[in-house]
């Protein structure tokens, strides 16, 4: 998979969905920066770091993603993949509903995806090095071109949305103990039930996971 990399840019997704409409790149390939200074997050949010942190975003095409990957569940299918992938590096990082990688109670990293045509945008922000007051830090050491490299051999044969969910499941207890947003309103996991698309029903609510 073709790798483009930079110093500094103010959003590795912005740069492809612009390369996207001028038709200068196509899937499958990842963009990844030393720094970012306009990165996009969830719910309209900026996700900023210093320079050596990680911030990277991979472009597939659709045809690539597991036929029984719903599309609302993009965000948690990856985030886990990365998840996966740095704990096979030694890392504890656990995946807190939908798209927050987290050490302990603090957030480390998420992902946030974007479908454009006919391709999935995968934006990944990680602290590797550094984080905003409250944040964490990974607890490996890793090079960002390293942790892309290795993310990408993991797409390279992609597990069913099912064996996902499965282990993923098994993890979302963790997430009770926080909160998640519908729209501006901020809502208790307590008693969130997880379902097989990827969403929750909270009470009578179903919360859907994507971001």
């Amino acid at each position: 998979m073709k790798i483009y990399s930079f110093e500094t840019l103010p959003s590795t997704q912005r740069w492809i969905e612009e390369r996207i409409a001028q038709k200068k790149i196509e899937a499958p390939c990842a963009v990844i920066a030393q720094m970012q200074t306009d990165g996009v997050g969830s719910r309209e949010n900026r996700w900023i770091g210093k320079r050596g942190n990680f911030f990277a975003s991979v472009l597939l095409s659709e045809e690539m993603l597991p036929d029984d990957l719903p599309l609302g569940a993009t965000s948690i299918y990856f985030a886990f993949l990365m998840k996966k992938t740095l704990e096979n590096m030694g890392s504890e990082v656990w995946l807190k509903w939908p798209n927050d990688l987290y050490l302990k109670e603090r957030k480390t990293g998420g992902c946030i995806t974007a479908k454009k045509g006919g391709n999935l945008i995968v934006g990944i922000g990680i602290n590797i090095v550094d984080a905003p007051h409250d944040f964490g830090v990974l607890d490996i050491k890793t090079e960002p071109m390293e942790l892309l490299e290795t993310f990408l051999k993991n797409l390279k044969n992609l597990p069913s949305w099912k064996q996902i969910f499965s282990n993923y499941s098994l993890e979302f207890e963790k997430s009770k103990n926080y909160c998640t947003h519908d729209g501006s309103e901020t809502l208790q996991m307590s008693d969130a039930v997880l379902q097989n698309d990827g969403s929750l029903m909270i009470g009578k609510r179903r919360v859907v996971s994507l971001r």
